[in-house]
């Protein structure tokens, strides 16, 4: 069996990404809590304006969050094969990350199976200064209309009460 290389997949679809001159995020995730959640400074291409964001990864297993910055994951392998990697969303496609857990479980767990996992989406978000990825069911982004700190204020009251 032959298995793909993983690689970047622009998401399109939100109409904005990261603010390219900083996003400022506020990263929120925590242990027994079903979502990561992140507020951030988020530029629209469309009308050239800046908005402030929350940043849904619906169901994350997982979160790396910091280095690399814009200048070293611009280099990221992964774009060879695919989109290259900028300010953005991503879906990192053929990811290995779930069966990297499945794996690393079998050290305490030798029966467990990479099948609850399996149906988990790699997302990688690039920012200017940091980058994120995230093992997850789905990524959501809302645009309140709210200034920074109202937006995380509202990200950190949802993130204790989730539906």
């Amino acid at each position: 069996m032959h298995e793909q290389t993983e690689r970047f997949r622009e998401i399109t679809t939100f109409g904005v990404i990261p603010s390219p001159s900083g996003a400022g995020t506020l990263v929120l995730q925590g242990e027994g809590y079903p979502d990561c959640l992140l507020v951030m400074e988020v530029f629209s291409e469309t009308d050239r304006s800046n908005e402030i964001a929350i940043v849904t990864v619906k169901g994350c297993q997982q979160a790396i969050f910091g280095y690399p910055n814009d200048e070293a994951y611009a280099r990221d392998p992964r774009g060879r094969a695919g989109d290259e990697p900028s300010y953005g969303f991503f879906e990192v496609l053929s990811s290995t990350w779930a069966q990297r857990l499945a794996e690393y479980n079998r050290h305490a767990f030798p029966s467990t199976s990479v099948e609850p996992w399996r149906a988990l989406r790699h997302f990688f978000i690039g920012c200017h200064d940091d980058s994120g990825e995230f093992l997850g069911e789905s990524l959501h982004i809302e645009l309140p209309g709210t200034d920074f700190q109202t937006t995380a204020q509202h990200a950190f009251e949802r993130f204790f009460q989730p539906n």
